[in-house]
């Protein structure tokens, strides 16, 4: 698990847990200005220490949660398994489900164990940014070894654990090629969060369509 900041001693903090083979120059061009922010990503363990400490350096800050995609099942983990030391203003939940690898409520494990195993970036990277694709050429990859072993990480350390901290907001793409829009609806209706929901007409990666501080 890599931990991506620039901090330039601003009011607002957006604590952004990427999804699979996220990079920080995924999002640089999305947070808006008089902003921080911190990025988790690249996950290859789930010790939360170091960002524990971080956050803990920075208490006097406003912080906003986002998490993304298989970020929605990390940030979950670390707000229920640790001692977060922030009060957080904001918490939303983008195109995931807490529990990640499923077969009712996230990405059916069978799937993502095929995908593991037959993984393509560029096929990926067509259902992650869909019609966006051609302003993506900017934007960093790992190469496809180090990204397989990212998917088997998550597929070997799947676990479930309920949420005691509620969302705020949930939005969810009609045009996910990644995490099926019909999953993210069961889960956040099973979950009863029907009135937190936004709909957007957007691929998975939804920040071509979405603006973090549209929603602050």
């Amino acid at each position: 698990m890599n931990i991506y900041r620039e901090l330039n001693n601003n009011k607002n903090i957006l604590l952004i847990f990427g999804g699979f083979a996220s990079h920080p120059t995924h999002f640089k061009n999305f947070i808006p200005k008089n902003y921080d922010w911190i990025l988790v990503f690249n996950y290859q363990h789930l010790k939360f220490e170091t960002l524990n400490n971080l956050l803990s350096s920075l208490q006097d800050k406003t912080f906003h949660l986002f998490a993304f995609s298989m970020g929605v099942w990390a940030a979950n983990l670390f707000l229920n398994s640790t001692q977060c030391p922030l009060k957080f203003a904001s918490k939303t939940a983008i195109n995931g489900t807490e529990y990640g690898i499923d077969e009712t409520y996230g990405i059916h494990p069978k799937l993502f164990a095929l995908t593991q195993k037959r993984f393509n970036l560029e096929s990926f990277k067509n259902n992650l940014f869909g019609e966006h694709l051609p302003k993506t050429q900017n934007f960093t990859f790992l190469e496809e070894s180090l990204l397989k072993k990212e998917l088997q990480f998550f597929l070997d350390h799947r676990k479930i654990i309920e949420n005691q901290f509620p969302w705020d907001r949930v939005i969810i793409s009609l045009k996910d090629e990644v995490f099926f829009t019909e999953i993210q609806e069961n889960f956040w209706h099973y979950k009863g969060y029907q009135n937190q929901i936004s709909k957007i007409q957007a691929p998975h990666f939804v920040f071509f369509d979405w603006e973090f501080y549209a929603k602050i």
